[in-house]
């Protein structure tokens, strides 16, 4: 009888242990997501909602959230004449103009004019081998502003924020300026505004007008006005860590990143090798020798 409770009590341990290891494979089955390794743009409407929703209201109000909207005919009419731009034109659809007033256009994610168009290759079905073309480009709400503006990641990532905000989530909040510096964070402010602002292809130059000498510090304030979008609902997404961050000094503030210059070919805007401030391939960040 002894034996037998032995022989029951060994059962119940194995049943146990049995229970427990498949608790920690489950346990590490909804492990959180792990940092993805093909960076790219993701768009402005990606950080609303449960994460950055005051933020992100103060940065619709922006000039940042309504940069599009000044390619769009007769906006802004008398400063583009000023510029020698044909102010009745619609600039929306214009490589020189997308670089600097939408997110990302002609890298991994970004922005992608009307009438963009993709070849792909069927590969099930009866029509399998046969290529569709597919319209590609970038959905726009009105409402709900995203890639078709300067968002969060062409001041804030040097190749996407797609990692990056799992990382951030992943870690709520609490990671140190290197930790998301490697997944395409970036920290020299300063120095990535005059990606547009004082580049020499803008035309928009002080030589035109004093007001386009670009002021850093009084630009930056405009940025992110967020004291009236406070709420019940998103009083938890301060930014409390950023007060530890800052006594953190990452590698983009000590060595810039390079700021991005282009050409065009054939109308078509292209990157002049050697100034993207992150390598795909190599999956390296460039910085300011």
């Amino acid at each position: 009888m002894i034996k037998a409770f032995k022989i029951l009590g060994l059962l119940f341990v194995s049943c146990a242990l049995v229970i427990g290891a498949s608790g920690d494979a489950d346990a590490k089955k909804k492990k959180k997501k792990p940092v993805v390794k093909r960076m790219k743009y993701v768009g402005a409407a990606k950080c609303n909602g449960s994460c950055h929703d005051a933020y992100y209201e103060a940065w619709k109000a922006s000039p940042h959230g309504k940069t599009f909207e000044l390619l769009k005919p007769g906006v802004r009419a008398d400063a583009k004449k000023r510029a020698k731009l044909d102010p009745d034109k619609d600039y929306t659809a214009d490589p020189h103009c997308l670089r600097c007033h939408t997110t990302g256009y002609k890298q991994r994610g970004g922005f992608k004019p009307a009438g963009t168009k993709k070849k792909i290759k069927i590969k099930k079905g009866k029509n399998k081998g046969k290529v569709k073309v597919k319209d590609v480009s970038t959905k726009i709400d009105p409402e709900e502003p995203s890639l078709e503006q300067v968002g969060c990641e062409m001041c804030h990532s040097a190749a996407g924020g797609s990692e990056m905000r799992i990382m951030m989530k992943n870690t709520k909040g609490k990671f140190k300026k290197s930790d998301n510096e490697k997944f395409g964070q970036r920290w020299d402010y300063t120095n990535v505004c005059t990606r547009c602002h004082s580049h020499e292809k803008n035309p928009f130059q002080p030589s035109l007008d004093a007001k386009y000498k670009f002021d850093f510090a009084a630009k930056a304030k405009l940025v992110h006005p967020t004291e009236k979008f406070w709420n019940e609902d998103n009083e938890d997404q301060k930014l409390v860590e950023t007060k530890k961050r800052r006594k953190e000094t990452a590698q983009s503030e000590k060595t810039p990143l390079v700021i991005e210059d282009w050409g065009f070919r054939k109308g078509k805007l292209a990157f002049k090798k050697g100034t993207l401030p992150f390598t795909r391939k190599k999956e390296t960040f460039n910085y300011k020798k």
